[in-house]
């Protein structure tokens, strides 16, 4: 036979590194029999859970330049009690210091670059506004020339050569007058023949002057000023152009500078950024705690260190980023438990618990559930039995003991149920066999197996609905067994 204890779930877990107590009953049962009672008592679900700190602080090697193995020079004891900012973890920084100064031997290189850039772009944006200032001088010089011919020098050629004409035409006139004068004197042979002949000269060499004055004339009109307008207008026009083209040549060469410039800067900024990195990581070589507490080697969260035992020791090399050590702040505690599949859904985020540490037989703590997993928990060390699923619940401690430590177990009663006024026997005088449950009575001349039927239960009592009495005596063994 077997007790109805296996309903519950509560059975030994973990190679016997688990077990169940049974919860505070509302009665003291002694002795090797009981009475069937009608009354109260709590329904609970009773598991072991581990205390660990509300909040454990990592200890890793906050290093962001440096990614190479580092040897521990120094570092606290397992279980040492320190303070904050003790120094707790020394590593060899000689390889962080040489980075160091190479550092910043390569950010006062970076700063000369890029004051020297700096320079270049300055004496660039000088020479700019001077090219562009004989640029615009070109362009207003050959916009005023253009004007001046326009509006002075055309029309003055214009004008001085139809004065030209004019003064040829009289010039013409007076010298025809003067040989048609001449040729009546010398028909009263008043003037020789050869003072005729010199006005004829002089008044055809009037005439010619008249049609080279002419000429002249339409020769600037049609072509000399047209020309000269044309290049005029021309210069101006190359004048302009070569003005947007420089600007253009400037601002390509400035945008040169500039860009140069934006390396510069970025590069510096890159040697500072490394050099802050590895002076951060200089600092972190030497880890101080960060808070009051225990040191404890490894990550307390987890079994394994990424898939091996783990060590701490002077003398060994270690990864960045890996969490060395845990300080646990013990001003606060919070228990883990594993729940059978059987009893989570009567366990719910909010219920009031009491935990009764193993190693403090004289300490009660109250807690309450903080969170129930929804999915079975991976954990090996809360059950052995692969067919039976466990769901890790959370629960905050009420208080705090200085004589806690993490790690230390402790039984958890939680209150899932309260019967009231329900005829109920202790939980060790119910027994099953053959799908059967059934209670011994006693009081015969021979103790009576009579079938029972259970109702609610929980580590210490169960319900009967149907089988006994009130003030039935019942026996808490089996009297058939030896």
């Amino acid at each position: 036979m077997k007790k109805l204890i296996l309903l519950l779930g509560l059975t030994s877990v973990g190679g016997g590194a688990w077990w169940v107590w049974p919860s505070a009953a509302p009665v003291t049962i002694t002795g090797t029999s009981a009475v069937a009672k009608r009354g109260d008592f709590k329904v609970t679900v009773v598991e072991q859970g581990s205390f660990t700190a509300k909040e454990s602080i990592p200890i890793k090697i906050q290093m962001e330049s440096f990614h190479n193995q580092l040897t521990i020079t120094k570092v606290a004891d397992a279980g040492a009690v320190v303070k904050k900012g003790e120094v707790i973890l020394e590593l060899d920084s000689s390889e962080l210091v040489q980075m160091k100064a190479t550092a910043d031997v390569e950010v006062q290189t970076a700063s000369n670059d890029v004051v020297q850039v700096t320079q270049d772009l300055n004496i660039q944006e000088l020479k700019n506004r001077i090219d562009m200032e004989r640029a615009q001088y070109d362009v207003d010089a050959a916009a005023l020339k253009l004007k001046k011919f326009i509006e002075l020098e055309g029309p003055k050629a214009i004008k001085e050569a139809e004065a030209k004409i004019r003064d040829a035409i009289n010039n013409r006139d007076e010298m025809t007058q003067n040989h048609k004068f001449l040729l009546d004197m010398k028909k009263e042979d008043l003037v020789s023949e050869a003072e005729v002949k010199r006005a004829e000269l002089a008044a055809k060499k009037a005439e010619g002057d008249l049609e080279i004055a002419q000429l002249t004339l339409a020769l600037t009109q049609k072509f000399e000023q047209p020309l000269e307008l044309q290049r005029l207008k021309n210069l101006h026009s190359d004048a302009k152009s070569f003005q947007a083209a420089k600007q253009g040549e400037l601002n390509a060469q400035t945008m040169q500078k500039k860009s140069a410039l934006l390396r510069a800067e970025s590069a510096l900024k890159q040697k500072k950024a490394l050099l802050d990195k590895v002076t951060s990581d200089l600092e972190h070589a030497v880890i101080k705690a960060p808070v009051d507490g225990i040191v404890l080697y490894g990550d307390a969260s987890q079994m394994r260190w990424y898939g091996q035992q783990f060590k701490v020791a002077v003398g060994e090399k270690v990864n960045p980023h890996y969490t060395l050590l845990t300080i646990p702040d013990l001003s606060a505690f919070k228990v883990k438990l594993g729940v059978n599949e059987a009893e989570v859904n009567k366990v719910k985020a909010g219920q009031p618990v009491t935990i009764r540490p193993e190693a403090l037989p004289d300490a009660v703590f109250k807690g309450t559930i903080k969170s129930v997993g929804s999915v079975p928990s991976p954990r090996e060390d809360w059950t052995s039995d692969p067919s039976r699923s466990k769901f890790e619940v959370e629960i905050e401690v009420d208080g705090v003991d200085p004589r806690l430590k993490p790690g230390m177990k402790g039984r958890v009663d939680i209150g899932v149920d309260e019967v009231k006024a329900a005829l109920h026997v202790p939980l060790d005088a119910v027994f099953e066999k053959d799908g059967k449950t059934f209670c011994y009575v006693l009081g015969g001349a021979r103790p009576e197996e009579r079938k029972v039927t259970i109702g609610r239960a929980s580590a210490d009592f169960a319900e009967i609905l149907e089988g006994l009495a009130e003030g039935d005596k019942v026996a808490l063994y089996d009297p058939t067994k030896k």
